[in-house]
This record gives C-alpha cells, sequence and structure tokens, in this order.
C-alpha cells in the first residue's frame, strides 16, 4: 500500500510548549483513501534538519505533507529547508507578493519587507492559497507523488487542506471504520464482555477519552457493523452514541425531542459542563443557564438546603442532587443536573482525588450517581466529571 509521511514543523513543538495536533488530524483525514500512516513526525525549525527529513521521506512517499514554518520571521524555514533538501529552485511570485499586500491592506496593516519570503516557492510548485492568512501554501507534484507545504495554525490550514484533498487522485478505500462510544465501564470491564470477539472478521480497538471508551471496527461495511452490533448489545446501555456523535449534542437532542429545558449547577467542574452544551450549535433552544456554586456558601444561597450541607457535606449524593433540583427550581427549566466531588490536587471532607457525584433532577425527583475518576490530574478530574454528568442523564432520559 502506499504510505503518507506527514511533518509538524516547529521548535515549539519539539519543546512541548504546543501540542502536535495538525499531524493526527491530517492522518485522520487520509482514513476514507488507501493509503497508510504508519507514524508521524515532528521536527525543529532548523534548515538543515528539514532538508534531511525531506530528502528521507520524499524517496518513498506517495504523499509528504508539511505543516508550519511558512510565516516571515526568521524561524519560518520550511520553504527553503525543502527547496534545499530536494534541490528545487526557489522564485518569487510578483502576483503573489500583491496577493499578500492586498490581505495586509485589507486588515488596514502595511506589509514589511520581511513578509517578501512568502512569496517564494518552487518553480515547479503551485499555490495554494490562503483565505485566512498571509501564508500562501504550495503543492509540488512529481512522478505521481505529491509534496504539499501548508501554514501551521489549524483555521489556516484546514480549508486549505479541505479543498486540496479531493484533487490528490488519491485512491478511495472500501474498507470502513465506525466508532462505538461508552460512558461508565473501564477498557478491562469492557474486555471481559466482548474479548471473545476480538478482532473477529474485523480490526479492532479501544482507547479512553474524556468522555468515555470507544471501541472501533475497521474492514468491510457489512462485517464492521455487524461486530458493532453485537458488541453494542453486550455493552447494552453503557453506549452512548457512534462515530461523529457527542455526549453534549445528544443530551440536547433529547431534550429538544421531549420539548424540555435544562440548567446546571456545579461545583468541582467550575463551569465544564455548561461549556460542554452551549458548544453545541442551537443549544439555547434546551440549555437555560447554569450556576457555578463552588462553595458551601454559595451552594445555599442558590437553594440547596443548609441541613443537607451540614448533615453530608459538599461531596455526597445527597447534596448533588439537592443542586440539581435546586437549579432546576430557580431557573425554571424541566431538568437541572449538577456536579460536586474532589478535582485534586488534595483529599476533602475525607473523599479521595477522582471523588465525583452527579444528579439529575427532573418531574420524577433527583437520583445522583457516584464516579471514580481516575486522578489523572486536577483538569482530567474536571473534565471527566462534567462527562459523567451528561452520561448520567442519558441513561436516565434516553
Amino acid at each position: 500500500m502506499e504510505t503518507a509521511e506527514i511533518v509538524g514543523v516547529g521548535s515549539e513543538l519539539i519543546r512541548g510548549e504546543t501540542l502536535d495536533t495538525n499531524t493526527a488530524e491530517v492522518a485522520l483525514s487520509l482514513r476514507p483513501y488507501e493509503i497508510e500512516v504508519w507514524r508521524t513526525w515532528r521536527v525543529a525549525d532548523d534548515v538543515e534538519r528539514l532538508a534531511q527529513t525531506a530528502r528521507e521521506l520524499w524517496r518513498g512517499a506517495r504523499l509528504l505533507v508539511f505543516l508550519g514554518g511558512l510565516g516571515p520571521t526568521p524561524d519560518d524555514v520550511t520553504t527553503a529547508a525543502l527547496a534545499r533538501g530536494l534541490g528545487l529552485e526557489l522564485a518569487e511570485d510578483p502576483a503573489m507578493l500583491r496577493t499578500i499586500a492586498a490581505r495586509f491592506a485589507s486588515m488596514g496593516r502595511e506589509m514589511t519587507a520581511i513578509n517578501h519570503k512568502q512569496a517564494l516557492k518552487p518553480r515547479e510548485a503551485e499555490w495554494l492559497p490562503n483565505p485566512r492568512g498571509t501564508a500562501p501554501g504550495w503543492r509540488l507534484r512529481s512522478g505521481g507523488r505529491d509534496l504539499v507545504a501548508l501554514p501551521g495554525p489549524p483555521a489556516e490550514w484546514k480549508p486549505m487542506w479541505a479543498e486540496l484533498l479531493p484533487k490528490l487522485d488519491l485512491s478511495r478505500s472500501e474498507r470502513v471504520r465506525r466508532v462505538l462510544k461508552t460512558f461508565g465501564l473501564g477498557e478491562s470491564q469492557i474486555m471481559a464482555r466482548i474479548g471473545d470477539i476480538w478482532d473477529v472478521g474485523v480490526t479492532s480497538g479501544v482507547y479512553a477519552h474524556h468522555d468515555g471508551v470507544y471501541l472501533s471496527a475497521e474492514g468491510d461495511r457489512a462485517a464492521v457493523d455487524g461486530w458493532l452490533n453485537l458488541a453494542a448489545q453486550r455493552l447494552d446501555d453503557y453506549v452512548w452514541g457512534r462515530d461523529e456523535e457527542t455526549l453534549p449534542a445528544r443530551v440536547l437532542g433529547i431534550l429538544q425531542e421531549k420539548n424540555a429545558t435544562i440548567a446546571t449547577m456545579e461545583s468541582l467542574s467550575g463551569g465544564s459542563l455548561a461549556a460542554l452544551l452551549t458548544a453545541v450549535p442551537g443549544a439555547s433552544k434546551a440549555f437555560n443557564g447554569g450556576v457555578v456554586s463552588y462553595s458551601m456558601g454559595a451552594k445555599a444561597r442558590f437553594g440547596v438546603p443548609e441541613d443537607i450541607l451540614a448533615a453530608h457535606g459538599a461531596v455526597s449524593s445527597e447534596t448533588a442532587a439537592a443542586m440539581a433540583a435546586a437549579v432546576r427550581e430557580a431557573l425554571g427549566t424541566s431538568y437541572g443536573l449538577a456536579t460536586t466531588g474532589v478535582a485534586g490536587p488534595d483529599e476533602l471532607e475525607g473523599h479521595a482525588v477522582g471523588t465525583v457525584y452527579v444528579a439529575a433532577a427532573g418531574p420524577d425527583g433527583a437520583r445522583a450517581r457516584l464516579y471514580r475518576i481516575p486522578p489523572l490530574g486536577r483538569e482530567a478530574v474536571r473534565q471527566r466529571a462534567a462527562y459523567a454528568a451528561l452520561a448520567w442523564f442519558w441513561r436516565l432520559y434516553s
């Protein structure tokens, strides 16, 4: 099978100052095609190292993609390095120089001399216009192979790549890949239920996310659909979605089907739950608002009975249920959803980090659930707590 090599360019990627998601997203976009990605690369802003990388990878790749290093500053060296590594001659394009100048003018800024380097490309290459920035990309087609250079900011390269990808003459794959999404079971618990069908007729995968554990299956469509359906039967109501579905969208979909509304009261998640819901377009049809009641006083002020707080503390099923009921009443919604627990780094009220209670309140009363979230860092616990609340609502009301 033909191969693709994907290179993220930037010393900040090597130092860990910026997380490289670009190479992963390009790899993901290539899944529908008959081309294999079995490794990705990160290379510093160094002409010689980039030139060497280009020489080595270009020998066997059907597709070679570089992301980053097309800006105007001295450390933006991708174009010069690729030209050196592959023996290409660079030439300045007056038309592109005018295009870049016009973009600066549209922003009310004057183009400086250092931006002239962005109008350089190999003579044999074609420009890839960048409608959202000043750094155009370029593509070199040679012997049935493609070399692509794109800017690093995702807001810029993604629309450029989406337009270019169908033009690369890559063969479409007959294999499909689908995903089953679960919440509430660990990987070992999932394997206990489906281990005997692992890799039977498909290529299987399992991996954890903040919103649960995903199962993937790859193969021909009939085999994949059959495998996923069998896995879903065995995992029962722990399965909340498939493929591109998201938990916040599923919850909002349930609410819209019921012509219902929801409000949130959050303690340890600190607004993350409301943020997940409002990130979905059209959320305002069902989401009325949220409260971050981080202290005991704030919980009481927004309607949580003081006797419950005194008797059970902030981290308890009773308090979580009272929070969900209180915010439902305070904001006049059909449902209330709440989180409370211990994000860390220290224990709270004798509870270990990762102890999380979530609760949902509706016309039938309030119900809470305890989750033990792995203490993988404060932010990870906060995010998983927010998803746990959504998963609990989905299990109760879907």
